[in-house]
């Protein structure tokens, strides 16, 4: 297929080199002259403006980084999907509000394209290695068009329903990753204040009920002290406002959500705001009267 890749960041690149490598013809579009170069670094054809990549496209997939950019690229008259041709296909990878997503979904109908939500799940290694999760929704005839392009990235991918069903999903999961990164960090505080040495207490933290491989992840992290974004603190906080607005729309509570996006607004404000969002851990430790 011939694809126009939109957004080549930090997920969006290790995913379009697999996308490539799978056979498909792929065009980069990206604003940042440094993401471009690193496109071109990749053996990766780039353009300068997406027009007329998109009008020749038979797929289009998006890899931005907030509502913003999405809705400056994808949605309204100056967007890219009005150079594109009816039934080309647009597979959106972002994590997205439900409103922004639903915006692109009228540019869409408007262009009588066909559009797939597909936010992405996991990290940048994970993205390299193809072995991302993926949260897709839309009609079941997109689905099927869409699939060998996101089984180039994802090895799980999950449907959930025809319409905007995907970005709830993201946005559910993010709000547990967070929540148990936050409880982690307090559960290190806890166990080091009680007397337990930091790699014994997160060796038994993995070790029990309450393990997963993400939790590992983290905990290899925080014993390592290596606090060198996967996805920043900031970025958590734009997630966590997406899940606040989210839920507010849906009258549902998001008690704990709330706690963690002060917690994390609290982690930006003592300077790691660059810093993976495990570093709320330091600021715990700070709070328990423990070195940071």
């Amino acid at each position: 297929m011939n694809i126009v890749w939109l957004g080549f960041g930090k997920m969006g690149e290790p995913m379009a080199i697999r996308v490539a490598a799978a056979g498909h013809t792929l065009q980069v579009f990206d604003i940042s002259d440094e993401r471009r170069a690193a496109a071109r670094a990749q053996n990766l054809e780039v353009s300068g403006s997406f027009e007329e990549p998109v009008s020749r496209a038979d797929v289009i997939v998006s890899s931005l980084p907030n509502d913003s950019a999405a809705l400056q690229v994808l949605a309204g008259d100056g967007s890219a999907l009005m150079h594109a041709r009816p039934g080309t296909l647009l597979i959106e990878t972002s994590t997205i509000s439900v409103s922004a997503s639903a915006a692109i979904a009228k540019t869409v109908a408007s262009r009588q394209l066909g559009y797939l939500r597909a936010p992405i799940s996991g990290s940048v290694t994970a993205a390299a290695n193809g072995t991302l999760t993926t949260f897709i929704s839309g009609p079941e005839a997109v689905i099927e068009q869409a699939r060998p392009i996101v089984s180039a990235y994802a090895s799980t991918i999950r449907v959930v329903g025809d319409a905007e069903q995907a970005r709830v999903m993201k946005l559910a999961v993010n709000l547990m990753v967070t929540t148990l990164v936050a409880s982690l960090g307090e559960a290190y505080a806890l166990c080091t204040k009680g007397g337990i040495a930091p790699k014994v207490a997160l060796d038994a933290i993995t070790a029990s009920a309450i393990g997963s491989p993400h939790l590992k992840f983290k905990a290899d992290a925080l014993e390592r002290r290596d606090f060198t974004p996967t996805f920043t603190t900031v970025q958590m906080r734009k997630d966590l406002k997406l899940i606040s607005d989210g839920a507010r729309e849906l009258n549902v509570p998001v008690l704990l959500g709330a706690a963690v996006e002060q917690l994390m607004s609290a982690t930006e404000a003592c300077g790691f705001g660059g810093e993976d969002y495990i570093a709320c851990a330091k600021v715990i430790a700070g709070l328990s009267g423990l070195k940071v």
